[in-house]
């Protein structure tokens, strides 16, 4: 806002009601005001002399120089005995002139007042709509940006809620197929430790037991007519392929052999090479094949050999 121009009044008049009037705006609050001395620098440093301006092209000018949307710039003038207080609101982006007012008619002892009626009737004319407009526009806009905000925090919402109901489905997926594929694997006697087992093998009965990752031991007994047989087994899984595992063992067992009224006790060593195949995950079929010495005695005559033993079995683990 500049200070208006005095005509046939006293300038330091016009200076301090251009001041009431500046502070009238100032508490109104709907205008932001550049503080005077600002201003007065502003225009310092750039040589600009503001004494008599009050035409449009001049206010614009100032107006760029100052930074700023629009200008005040008036007039107070004395006839006679009558003041006369006149004012313009000049749009600085398009020059044109949005609102006038005038006041006439006051003392000084009021000009205050006169100043305060002077704001008033230029915030209430086209310039004062101009703002309200202009505060519409921008509440307008505020909401569309909040508007925009809300929705991109949405559709960031509904993406993070995709992406994780997409991982959770993928996590299920596997889990049901981890689970799909271990109601079909066997027992993995590289991983499982300490599963136990009970089986049957012609003709007899074994308990064995998984130790460290690959080894598995197995006491057995068989029982015949004509012989016994109670011992123990090591069995080392080797290259497993899905539900076969190859193995490799050793075992040993006392022998009683009985044959009419022949009796003879003694041993068995062997070493062997088999199969194991899980037909569900706890049961299993084994075969293997291998060569046994036999000792036996009786009367200190000895029957010993070499023998190739075929044993089968079904095993059960839990």
């Amino acid at each position: 806002m500049m200070d208006f121009k005095p005509n046939n009044a006293s300038a330091s008049e016009a200076v301090a009601i251009s001041g009431f009037v500046r502070s009238a705006f100032v508490k109104a609050g709907v205008y932001s005001i550049v503080d005077k001395a600002n201003m007065e620098r502003i225009l310092s440093e750039q040589a600009f002399q503001q004494t008599g301006c009050t035409s449009e092209a001049c206010a614009v000018k100032l107006g760029k120089l100052l930074n700023v949307r629009k200008m005040v710039v008036g007039e107070y003038t004395v006839m006679g005995s009558v003041r006369f207080l006149t004012a313009s609101f000049v749009d600085v982006e398009t020059g044109k002139i949005e609102g006038t007012g005038k006041v006439k008619g006051f003392d000084v002892g009021n000009a205050d007042e006169a100043a305060d009626r002077l704001a008033a009737e230029l915030m209430g004319g086209l310039g004062a709509r101009t703002v309200g407009d202009e505060a519409r526009m921008n509440a307008d806009k505020a909401q569309a940006e909040e508007a925009r905000r809300r929705d991109e925090a949405e559709a960031a919402r509904k993406t993070a809620d995709e992406a994780e109901t997409a991982r959770r489905a993928e996590k299920e997926r596997r889990e049901a197929e981890r689970k799909a594929a271990e109601a079909l694997l066997p027992v993995d006697p590289r991983v499982a430790r300490g599963n136990i087992g009970v089986g049957l093998n012609y003709p007899g009965l074994g308990l064995r037991a998984l130790v460290g990752t690959r080894w598995m031991v197995e006491a057995r007994g068989q029982y015949e007519k004509e012989a016994q047989a109670f011992g123990g087994r090591a069995y080392l899984y080797v290259f497993p392929a899905g539900r076969v595992y190859p193995y490799l063992g050793a075992g040993g067992a006392w022998l009683k052999y009985i044959e009419g009224d022949y009796e003879a006790v003694g041993y068995l060593g062997e070493g062997f090479a088999g199969l194991e195949y899980f037909i569900f995950k706890s049961l299993s079929l084994q075969a293997d094949f291998g060569p046994a010495y036999v000792g036996l005695g009786k009367s200190g005559v000895s029957v010993s050999g070499l023998r190739y033993v075929v044993n089968f079995g079904l095993m059960y683990y839990f």
